[in-house]
């Protein structure tokens, strides 16, 4: 039942450098999802230390088993060395109970504490359920957000001092051949579902066959709460292997994500880390990461996303 991942840089450190030792906690990365695609960049890249560990807390599989891996990460924690950094990774919901106790364990044995939060509705989580957000941060030496919204209730609950915004990292993809080289398709990949937009996706695509339009449209990934009907020139696939995302992204002409509510989507980076554009609405950090303001569009404005593909 326990799933970690080690590894080390394999480059021999000064004699005065003290190694930095990072234990991740988060999502399995071998799960499916934007958090566990930064995890991944982070132990494949080996992101900020010498040495990293991915402990996860959830797998997807069930809550016994979530329990199982919450447990296996506490008793990561206290046998680290004590100058390691624990590095906490919040989304929504279960994770306020499995992720937070872990952080004020590692700060009672004296860890420093990082906790990154990637929900997409932390701003109103936090102005819902403000005691729960001050007590899952408080034993955090240092908080990072992905938003302006998140940046400023992340402030509000524990000062401005302890808060950064920093945008999740990703490796530059320098074999994605040029966008202009690729067959007109346009994808999106990610959970199937009304939160991602994936409506309003179909809903323009049909307005784009009416005008004629060359190409495919590919939706990649695990239906959630809407199953696309079927359509000329449309799939519905399932999940890929997180390991096979970068040769899907290559094979696009643009990526599509036209969310209702988001932190900062690892696909649009792993996009514009392949060369590619994408056309994605205006929530949570995505203007930040948008180089042209035509990649962007008002949520739920059908023609505008049709326009813009």
């Amino acid at each position: 039942m326990r799933s970690e991942t080690r590894w080390t840089i394999g480059v021999p450190s000064p004699a005065n450098h003290r190694a930095v030792n990072a234990i991740h906690i988060g999502p399995d990365p071998a799960t499916i999802g934007g958090m566990q695609s930064v995890l991944r960049t982070i132990r494949d890249y080996s992101v900020g230390a010498d040495c990293i560990s991915v402990v996860p807390t959830w797998s997807g599989r069930s809550i016994r088993h979530n329990a199982a891996l919450t447990a296996h990460a506490a008793r990561v924690i206290l046998a680290a060395d004590r100058r390691s950094i624990v590095h906490i990774h919040l989304s929504n919901r279960g994770a306020y109970l499995r992720d937070p106790p872990l952080a004020a364990l590692a700060r009672g044995r004296g860890l420093r504490v990082v906790v990154s939060l990637h929900g997409n509705n932390f701003p109103e989580f936090a102005q819902a359920h403000p005691r729960i957000v001050r007590t899952a941060l408080s034993p955090a030496h240092h908080v990072t957000c992905l938003s302006d919204g998140a940046y400023s209730a992340a402030k509000e609950a524990v000062g401005a001092a302890r808060v950064s915004q920093i945008p999740n990292p990703v490796a530059i993809d320098l074999e994605s051949p040029p966008a202009d080289q690729t067959d007109p398709v346009v994808l999106f990949a990610g959970v199937v579902g009304l939160r991602k937009g994936v409506d309003i996706l179909v809903a323009a695509w049909r307005k784009l066959l009416d005008r004629g339009i060359e190409g495919t449209c590919r939706i990649v990934g695990p239906v959630d709460d809407f199953e696309p009907p079927r359509l000329e020139r449309l799939t519905v696939e399932g999940p890929v292997d997180p390991r096979n995302m970068r040769q899907l992204i290559r094979t696009a002409r643009v990526i599509a994500l036209p969310s209702r509510s988001e932190a900062m989507p690892m696909i649009l980076a792993e996009a514009l880390a392949a060369g590619r554009p994408f056309v994605a609405t205006m929530v949570g950090g995505i203007p930040s990461l948008a180089p042209s303001p035509g990649m962007l569009v008002p949520v739920g404005d059908v023609d505008a996303l049709a326009g813009a593909l």
